[in-house]
């Protein structure tokens, strides 16, 4: 294809004039086509040279950024959120945000992509000095609960002091102002342990930049499958899928939070949404019959159309090879056990959200009123 002729032309000429990196790759991975903000980092290839490809710009994660561009192509849908580290002509490394869409052509149809990159190198940046200032306030809360220790210990002494005294009625006052402190001393002790909590999930959890909850949701998700392939006898060497989160390969990682922001749509498609628990005493979220089956039945079409779009087809016999599933057909021609199984997995969404601080929240009593337009019985 000719990038310097006709509609193309202009449309060059427009993206050259933008801040974001702009690549037109053909589907082999070969850099077609690419803008002046990518050129002024990585370095103009020089006529006769070998030009730009995917192996070359991310030689960690080709084979994975290469599978993106298969996805794209195949699908003819756009991946967002492709996070990565390139290093430019200078040996500076930036972190790019990747969106890639299908690259279309009236004639010929989908004939490659188009990778548009963001630089978010400052944003991680601010995701580190918010590490920094996170850490600060730990060191605060800390010397709030050692100030609670201190005061504590004199006024221990002051109440005991008060026994010795011969006026009943002054050390009666004295004891209860001291039972007073000793209650606002007792509040501080409470903030410290919740503090402690919020400080421990950040930690754990909240150290992952901008993903932010959704992570932390696609987190809890994996690990709930982990426990349960770990049951069945499954083991990392046979299923990749069950390594540690941190371990996962992009794709893995995609998928688990393309499915996180899907139950959050469904979420508030019933006025409900997610929210940060710090107390193990509030009792779990229960979904009605009427909203378990409509979840299970939008989760089920979502999972129809997402192994659809990958070449997957009904099948009596399961078969992974050639991508034959018996699940893939719609909600009322599901068996019952099936379903049954389905909403149980919805059922069991708040104890696996739980286990990483987070809660499901209603906010309307009345949504089951929406639901009637919605939900077929089987």
């Amino acid at each position: 294809m000719d990038l310097s002729s006709g509609k193309t032309e202009t449309l060059t000429d427009t993206l050259e004039g933008v801040a974001e990196w702009v690549l037109f790759l053909r589907p082999d991975g070969i850099v077609d086509w690419s803008n002046h903000a990518f050129n002024e980092f990585m370095g103009e290839r020089e006529p006769g040279n070998t030009p730009w490809d995917t192996r070359m710009l991310f030689p960690a994660d080709a084979d994975e950024m290469m599978e993106v561009v298969r996805t794209v192509i195949e699908s003819g849908e756009l991946r967002s959120g492709i996070i990565r580290s390139v290093r430019g002509k200078s040996g500076e490394r930036k972190m790019i945000r990747f969106t890639a869409l299908p690259r279309r052509e009236a004639e010929r149809g989908i004939t490659g992509v188009f990778l548009c990159g963001l630089d978010i190198t400052d944003t991680i940046e601010m995701e580190q000095l918010k590490k920094y200032a996170f850490t600060q306030i730990e060191k605060n809360i800390e010397q709030f609960a050692i100030l609670g220790d201190h005061l504590r210990n004199p006024l221990t002494a002051i109440i005991g002091l008060c026994d010795l005294l011969d006026d009943r009625e002054t050390a009666a006052k004295i004891q209860a102002r001291a039972m007073e402190i000793d209650a606002l001393i007792t509040r501080i002790d409470q903030g410290w342990i919740d503090s402690e909590k919020v400080r421990n999930i950040i930690k754990k959890y909240y150290d992952i930049g901008a993903a932010g909850t959704h992570e932390l949701v696609a987190r809890a998700i994996h690990e709930e499958y982990r426990e349960q392939q770990k049951k069945a006898g499954t083991s990392p060497e046979s299923n990749p899928s069950m390594l540690p989160w941190d371990q996962l390969p992009h794709r893995l990682k995609d998928s688990n939070l393309r499915q996180a922001g899907e139950i959050w749509r469904m979420l508030h498609m019933i006025d409900c949404t997610i929210g940060l628990s710090i107390s193990g005493r509030e009792p779990l979220f229960v979904f009605t019959d009427e909203e378990a089956e409509f979840l299970a039945e939008k989760e089920h079409e979502q999972w129809v159309e997402e192994r659809v779009k990958k070449g997957w087809v009904y099948g009596k016999e399961r078969d992974d090879q050639r991508k034959v599933h018996g699940c893939i057909v719609p909600w009322a021609q599901l068996s019952e056990a099936q379903r049954q199984k389905d909403q149980n997995a919805i059922r069991a969404l708040p104890a696996i959200l739980a286990k990483v601080y987070l809660k499901i929240i209603r906010l309307d009593k009345s949504n089951t009123n929406n639901l009637t337009a919605h939900n077929t019985k089987p």
